[in-house]
Parts: structure tokens; sequence; C-alpha cells
């Protein structure tokens, strides 16, 4: 009996959790040998409004920057302002919110609980993301542009919801891939 409750506990335990750090890769968007500004943008505050920040804020300062260069609209991207490279800059603050929520329909889900567990296959969980972008775009010290992009995105799995994350990264990183396009569409008709 001991050993029963053992297993229930470990895997009740088991329950993957969907990883909300999908960092969309740089696509080339733009023509790069003809830039419609020929100044500079340095990428200056870039914040994520979440708890786990600190652990890939790096990896999206980075994204934005290979974004901003293949999307061919500033002739250079740099992360740290250097004074001596040019007088005339763009600059671009960001701030990023991420929302997360996943549920189950447990009139389905409960035999993978209870008495079936770990093998019944029908565990119908649904997850919806959203990513804002909030960013505020500066010529020197005059800011330019302030907007806020949101976008929304949706997924769901049927068969073994508990185990299967695949489909909601892949969500996750194309509505984080959307917000960036859109972002970057945006700058480009503000220059």
């Amino acid at each position: 009996m001991k050993s029963n409750f053992l297993l229930i506990l470990l895997f009740l335990l088991l329950h993957c959790s969907t990883d909300l750090r999908q960092v969309p890769p740089p696509t080339k968007n733009g023509n790069l040998s003809r830039t419609k500004t020929n100044f500079p943008i340095v990428i200056g505050r870039f914040e994520i409004l979440s708890a786990d920040r600190g652990v890939y804020t790096d990896a999206w300062r980075l994204a934005w920057k290979g974004h901003l260069q293949s999307s061919g609209i500033f002739s250079n991207v740099y992360t740290e302002l250097d004074s001596t490279i040019t007088k005339d800059y763009y600059t671009i603050d960001v701030e990023m919110k991420t929302n997360y929520s996943d549920k189950y329909n447990w009139w389905y889900t409960w035999p993978a609980v209870y008495p079936f567990i770990g093998i019944w296959p029908i565990q119908y969980r649904i997850a919806e993301y959203t990513v804002e972008f909030k960013y505020k775009l500066y010529f020197n010290s005059e800011q330019k542009k302030e907007e806020i992009i949101s976008k929304k995105g949706n997924a769901d799995e049927f068969l073994y919801g508990f185990y299967k994350v695949r489909n909601f990264h892949r969500m996750i990183e194309e509505t984080n891939l959307e917000a960036v396009n859109v972002c970057l569409k945006n700058l480009e008709t503000s220059l």
C-alpha cells in the first residue's frame, strides 16, 4: 500500500510544465545593403517583467539585436552606447510582459490522475499566452515614438497533455515572433 502511494505521488509530480523562455531566432526580413536610415540604433533599457527574468534577459537582448540587424532598417545595432562612434543615433527602450495560463478539461483527464495514472492518453490541456512589448524610440535624447504591441496565442493538446509540451513551446515562440515583427514594421514606418 505504501509503495502504491509513493508511485501515485511520483506520477503526480512528473507533470511537465511549459517553458516560457522561447526566444525567436532572427530571420532576414529586409534588404541589408540599403538601410532605411543611416543612423545606428542602441538597445538601451531592456526589461522583462517576470519572476525569472534574470535567466533569459540577455538572450532576448541578443535576439532583439539580431532582429534589428536582419530587418535592414538601421545601419548598425549596438547593445551599448559608444559616443566615439557617432553623435547622432536612435535608442530603443523595451519592456516586455508575458502571461501564460493553462487548464485541463478534467471530464476527460481525471483517469490520468486515478486509476490509470500515467497511461490514460486523453489529457485535454488548453493554453493561452499573451506577450506585450512596450517600446520607446528616441533620436539622441528626444522621444520620437512610444507604442504597446500585444499578441495573443493559444494551443491545445488532446493526447498526453501532461507530458507533450512541444506544441505549447512552438505557440509561444510564434507569438513572440509575431510581436517582434509587428514592432519592427511599426519602427520602420515611424522613421
